[in-house]
């Protein structure tokens, strides 16, 4: 019985033995007549190539620093969220920490983390052409925590709070910074 070895092709049928052989006695290894290294080293040393710095936003560093500084802040939030009444109190989320849900404390947390960022960021006045981005944001943000003080249970309606503010924040940290 044949067995065929590890080292050669298990298709033997797909060509003919006459070809193989005729192929495996064309390879032929043979180093290069010359050093090539040299050749190519002169050529580098003749034209040096810096390697090309990738540019980075400059809105990134700022955003960075205020992410960073709404999750400190946030984390105060979350840790003092059961002595502490709402920053804002037209805020309609319950007030109680005994009766608040665990979403309910997030989202007041989420609140506060909001109100200080954007008191980093600074009062600027926005353009006149984002005025109703502006607006239609902080409508947004209203509506969803009303429908939070309807259904203080719903993580998506937490979610959504939470991409609005970061919105709004990143719109209000792009007139801040230009």
């Amino acid at each position: 019985m044949n067995t065929p070895n590890a080292n050669e092709d298990t298709r033997r049928d797909d060509l003919p033995d006459a070809l193989r052989w005729q192929l495996r006695a064309m390879r032929r290894d043979e180093p290069p007549a010359r050093d090539l290294w040299p050749d190519i080293a002169q050529r580098l040393q003749q034209s040096p190539q810096q390697a090309a710095r990738p540019q980075r936003p400059r809105w990134l560093a700022p955003v960075a620093m205020a992410a960073t500084m709404v999750m400190a802040v946030g984390m105060v939030g979350v840790w003092r969220a059961g002595t502490d009444h709402p920053a804002n109190p037209g805020t309609p989320v319950a007030t109680d920490a005994r009766q608040a849900t665990l979403v309910q404390l997030e989202a007041q947390g989420m609140t506060r983390q909001y109100q200080a960022a954007m008191i980093e960021v600074g009062p600027g006045r926005p353009p006149v052409e984002l005025q109703p981005a502006f607006d239609e944001l902080d409508r947004n943000a209203t509506l969803i925590l009303d429908a939070l003080a309807q259904n203080p249970d719903s993580r998506l309606l937490l979610e959504q709070l939470r991409r609005t503010y970061a919105r709004r924040l990143a719109l209000a940290q792009r007139v801040a910074y230009a």
